[in-house]
């Protein structure tokens, strides 16, 4: 008789659980219980889960928020002190022309 892998995994799994059941400290009942436990939970802890990546997700876009206006902040600071220097080289350029066209 040859046994295909699907069936060599269901015999293996079988196996396995009754072998679990034989040698498990605990009577059927308790680990019933403990079973039903472990499975109310599993929604809660989904749940906090789920509230600790939105917690995370929010942390990250306020940083982002504050960065950005940050650099904002930076480059409009940056552009005003560009465009002040350009007004001054400019006035100061029209200064020289004037004084070298009035001394030709």
């Amino acid at each position: 008789m040859k046994l295909s892998v699907k069936n060599g995994l269901f015999w293996g799994l079988l196996l396995g659980i009754i072998a679990a059941l034989l040698y498990a400290p605990k009577s059927g009942k308790e680990l019933r219980a403990d079973l039903k436990e472990k499975i109310d939970s599993v929604p809660k802890n989904i749940s906090s889960l789920f509230e600790s990546i939105v917690d995370l997700i929010v942390s990250v876009i306020d940083f982002a928020l504050d960065a950005c206006e940050e650099q904002g902040s930076k480059i409009s600071q940056a552009v005003s002190t560009g465009v002040s220097a350009a007004k001054d080289k400019a006035s100061e350029l029209k200064k020289l022309a004037t004084t070298n066209s009035n001394s030709k």
